[in-house]
């Protein structure tokens, strides 16, 4: 479940950057744009180049990347950190706190990274994966994807992904693709979807998105081969059953309750626990939120106007 209370922690000031000017963002919103546990702090990415440490407590300290590009996505082992994004962008730490500029090999934007086996694999616009063992040289490999990769994840044995045409794709070895048309295989059964991102868990695969019309879109799969979708149905306090209307961004998972958690447009957190009936939204917020990672019985969720929260779970 989803407590009812969180601690929102103010936005600063823009940070110092060395060397930076002004790039015009793609989002109508200057933000976080993800985050991700590195050693025993939080580090999100946003928009021109912006790294910031996170704490558990919420103390925000800012790195200097001296990236003057959006960094879409952030990465994570023990031993490396990855910040990607746009025209090719891979920065990579051992530290945490200094970055060095990685030769991805393309000028695409990246939107998303996974390891397996210890190959890490990146999905960019253009139907581009990336591929490295180090995090430092990257390889392009060539595919049949039509769309913009939007996110990537890892399952127990394969990577899989989606693009913005609707795509799904998958791979055993991050070489050869399998691309799976959702829209057209599923049209007068389910819905068109816009897809947004992709998390693989506990035998599960899920993605968020939207339909054609603008509600949200969840689709969940074991083998990534079928799809079932999900209604996001919940009841509110005074015993009303609504649909989750605002726009999916980003998915975790809440090992200790069996449930993933939507971050959304908004402000609003859905909770999808196994019960398909038990389903909770909360608002927190009037900003959009943009990723969200679970730790210790909380969530630390990061969003628009680099606004960062820490949510309490019960």
């Amino acid at each position: 479940m989803i407590a009812d209370k969180s601690v929102s922690l103010a936005a600063e000031g823009p940070c110092p950057l060395s060397n930076v000017k002004s790039i015009p963002t793609t989002s109508s919103e200057q933000g976080y744009t993800d985050v991700v546990r590195f050693k025993d702090k939080f580090i999100a990415v946003g928009n021109d180049g912006r790294i910031d440490c996170i704490t558990e407590s919420g103390e925000k300290i800012c790195l200097d990347s001296s990236c003057v590009y959006n960094l879409q996505c952030a990465f994570s082992s023990e031993e490396l950190l990855i910040a990607a994004g746009d025209r090719g962008t891979i920065l990579y730490s051992s530290d945490g706190k200094n970055f060095m500029s990685a030769e991805s090999g393309t000028e695409k934007s990246i939107h998303g990274i996974a390891i397996k086996d210890g190959l890490l694999i990146a999905g960019a616009d253009g139907g581009t994966i990336l591929t490295s063992k180090n995090g430092i040289s990257w390889t392009v490999v060539p595919t049949g994807i039509r769309g913009n990769i939007l996110s990537i994840a890892s399952g127990n044995s394969f990577f899989i992904g989606i693009s913005d045409s609707g795509e799904i794709i998958k791979s055993f070895d991050g070489m050869k693709w399998d691309i799976q048309n959702y829209n057209k295989e599923y049209t007068g059964y389910n819905q068109h979807s816009k897809f947004r991102k992709i998390f693989a868990a506990q035998n599960s695969i899920v993605i968020i998105g939207t339909h054609d019309d603008g509600s949200p879109s969840i689709l969940f799969s074991s083998l990534g081969s079928v799809w079932a979708e999900r209604e996001p149905i919940y009841q509110d306090e005074q015993g009303r059953y609504s649909c989750l209307t605002q726009k999916p961004n980003a998915i975790t998972y809440d090992s200790e309750r069996d449930q993933f958690i939507v971050a959304c447009d908004h402000g609003e957190l859905f909770s999808l626990p196994s019960c398909s009936k038990c389903d909770k939204n909360m608002k927190i917020s009037e900003v959009n939120l943009r990723a969200l990672i679970y730790f210790d019985n909380r969530l630390l969720i990061v969003g628009d106007e680099f606004l960062v929260f820490i949510q309490r779970l019960y």
